[in-house]
């Protein structure tokens, strides 16, 4: 581990006051501790030299607490702030902790309760993969950007966890029908029947896929008709998928 890291990672335990109780907390204490004398001058400093607006903002947690609300310049200096997340891990910090509430909102909907420290960190690190990557995305696109990634491959976390029997938060019989696991990209039978001659997937999976995908039936409604558990329904499905997206050579099969 870099001394940076280490400093990063250290400055989470640097007051003897702290009492840690989710990772978001964390992210929001270490800011704190942070933003406190000379180095919160700086970190401010920097942010300004990036001409951002600071709102009135005297220091960097101040200023991420601002970007917290859901007016519209709260939210267009927060867009203008992911520009430039790739370029500093102070930067990242204050987008994380500026995005804490919703990042939270995201782990609350993938648990259906209060969601583990687990699933938050797991949240939390999505997050961070995504503030890398939203430079060179349109103002108005990056914050949704940041919280559908975090969310899409949270999901696939926790999925994969099920999938190799490690315990986790239980998923939900109805978890595919607001957000679907895989979109398919074509539903047409051609698309399947292809797959299904290539003995990609076989006859039946492609009919699971082709009733649960299109909306025609739910996983629940098989399962109880067919007498096989709605798990081992998702997990033969989610199987098949995998091999979809090899066949056609996608990383995510997409409408």
């Amino acid at each position: 581990m870099t001394n940076l890291v280490c400093e990063f990672m250290n400055s989470y335990w640097s007051s003897e006051t702290m009492n840690p109780t989710t990772p978001l907390s964390l992210l929001t204490h270490d800011l704190e501790v942070r933003s406190s004398g000379s180095s919160g001058r700086c970190l401010l400093q920097r942010l300004e030299d990036c001409s951002l607006d600071l709102l009135g903002a005297t220091r960097a947690l101040e200023f991420a607490q601002l970007l917290q609300g859901s007016e519209s310049e709260s939210r267009r200096v927060l867009e203008e702030l992911l520009e430039w997340t790739f370029l500093d891990d102070e930067f990242l910090l204050v987008a994380l902790v500026a995005l804490a509430p919703e990042l939270g909102h995201v782990a609350g909907r993938l648990c259906r309760i209060r969601p583990s420290e687990d699933t938050i960190a797991e949240v939390l690190a999505q997050a961070t993969v995504a503030l890398r990557h939203t430079y060179d995305l349109a103002e108005g696109e990056r914050i949704d950007f940041v919280l559908r990634e975090a969310s899409r491959k949270t999901r696939a976390h926790q999925r994969m966890l099920v999938r190799h029997n490690v315990p986790a938060v239980k998923i939900p019989w109805d978890y595919d029908e607001a957000e679907p696991e895989v979109e398919l990209r074509d539903m047409s039978e051609v698309v399947l029947s292809l797959a299904v001659d290539s003995h990609v997937i076989t006859l039946g999976e492609s009919s699971l896929i082709e009733a649960t995908r299109s909306g025609r039936r739910s996983l629940e409604q098989l399962a109880r008709e067919s007498g096989d558990s709605y798990n081992a329904l998702r997990m033969r499905r989610s199987r098949a998928e995998d091999r979809l997206r090899r066949f056609y050579g996608v990383t995510e099969v997409t409408k």
